[in-house]
């Protein structure tokens, strides 16, 4: 009996110390971070509110990855704006997602697969994640034989950025994330920026559409790749008057843009929707009735307004042509110079006046990208560097085409058919450092046909 309480107190002893511990994690460690929170309010409010909302947010964002996703592809046509806080704002959203994915892989694969046949295989996610390894290969080569100082480590962290996010994006929708909630994510985003947007230039702010991405012609490629997919979401939805709505605005919004870019991309769009019966003529129609019916409600609203824009753009456009070509002349010459892995990331914009007979006339902006998405990533990272970008806009294209044709799933066929005009638009353009083109690719990845095997 003696024994007995012996060991019962032993035993008492020693689990005294393990409560200790658990008290004051639960009490007195809320109760310094509260009393340090509201002397750092009392002390300086504004900057201690600022500072406890980040952290809060970027902890939620850290411990869910659907989340952390989300507000990158949600922030993305937002950058303009977000610089205005801090430049780096969307450089630290993809360094959360990264680090909010790694915590989640530590604990294991990612549940909840969003697709019918687990443990399938997708040939177009293959292809897709091995373009991309190629494209990395070749920008680390790239860059270790030109580095190009603080401007090339720049370019190719925005390089690395993307490819990140891509990555992500493909493991997320294979798991938790439904890529029908990214897409709608993406489709309202833009769509809020288009409102932004229409609502500075009817201010008077700008003399075209640009709103939160600031360039007309980038806001006009973002709106481009969400059209499709905002058709697409349609038709599974319940209030069809709300993706109606979000169509009619973005469209009135790339109107507004002047883009003629983005307005060629979306053509090319609508073609490929027809080529692949994704769409009836009736739908394309009334797409036409919609934007006839914009442009008259704007000439007879804005008629001023509407004129000072068409009157500058056409001012301009002649110096545009020139100096597009002009650039792309010396982004051929400097693919020539150096085809298979180029002048190193970020050397067009330091090099590319070296290969020019003549500088662009009349020229008071600057000139820093080739305004040609193509024959600046073969300037910059060769022709091995150029094939390896196309084979993952092919491969994107060709996963989401094979998604529509398995499974006649229309957010796959938006996708192909968003893929196909901003790939169009990408030669007027430099996108190879906004999301769209990674977004679609990412989409067309987790929405790929599926084999067992």
């Amino acid at each position: 009996m003696v024994t007995h309480d012996l060991v019962l107190d032993l035993g008492l002893r020693r689990e005294a110390p393990v409560t200790r511990p658990r008290a004051v994690g639960t009490f007195v460690v809320p109760l310094l971070v509260a009393a340090l929170g509201g002397f750092a309010v009392g002390f300086a409010p504004q900057p201690a509110v600022l500072l406890g909302t980040a952290l809060v947010v970027g902890i939620a964002l850290l411990v869910r990855l659907e989340w952390a996703a989300l507000a990158v592809v949600a922030s993305a046509v937002f950058e303009d704006y977000l610089a205005l806080v801090d430049p780096r704002a969307t450089k630290v959203l993809a360094a959360v997602l990264l680090a909010s994915w790694l915590v989640r892989r530590s604990r294991g694969p990612l549940r909840g697969a969003t697709h019918p046949l687990a443990g399938a295989r997708s040939p177009g996610r293959t292809a897709v994640l091995g373009a991309i390894l190629v494209l990395v290969v070749v920008l680390l080569a790239a860059t270790a034989l030109h580095p190009n100082g603080p401007a090339g480590a720049a370019v190719l962290l925005r390089w690395a950025g993307f490819v990140v996010v891509l990555l992500v994006l493909v493991d997320a929708m294979r798991g938790p994330l439904a890529p029908r909630t990214v897409a709608g994510v993406y489709v309202l985003s833009c769509t809020a920026a288009a409102v932004c947007g229409m609502v500075a230039y009817l201010l008077g702010a700008d003399r075209r559409v640009g709103g939160p991405i600031g360039d007309p012609n980038d806001l006009g490629f973002f709106l481009l790749a969400a059209i499709p997919l905002a058709i697409a979401l349609r038709a599974g939805a319940r209030r069809r008057w709300v993706h109606d709505l979000a169509v009619a605005l973005m469209l009135a919004a790339v109107l507004g843009t002047l883009s003629r870019g983005a307005l060629l991309g979306l053509g090319v769009a609508v073609l490929v929707a027809l080529l692949t019966r994704q769409v009836t003529w009736r739908a394309v129609l009334a797409l036409g009735v919609a934007g006839l019916t914009t442009v008259a409600l704007a000439l007879s609203l804005f008629p001023q307004l509407v004129e000072v824009s068409l009157d500058q753009k056409g001012v301009v456009a002649d110096q545009n042509v020139s100096e597009r070509l002009d650039l792309w002349e010396s982004a051929g010459r400097m693919t020539l110079q150096a085809p298979v892995l180029g002048h190193g990331p970020g050397s067009f914009a330091l090099e590319h006046r070296d290969h020019l007979d003549r500088l662009p006339d009349a020229v008071d902006h600057d000139l820093d990208v080739a305004h040609n998405t193509y024959l600046e990533t073969s300037a910059e990272v060769g022709l091995l560097g150029l094939a390896a970008f196309l084979g993952l806009l092919g491969a994107g294209y060709l996963a989401a085409r094979s998604g529509w044709r398995a499974r006649r799933d229309r957010l796959a066929g938006g996708v192909g058919v968003a893929l196909a005009g901003t790939a169009v638009a990408a030669v007027f353009v430099t996108e190879q450092y906004f999301l769209p083109l990674w977004l679609l690719c990412a989409l067309g990845a987790a929405l790929a046909r599926e084999e067992r095997p």
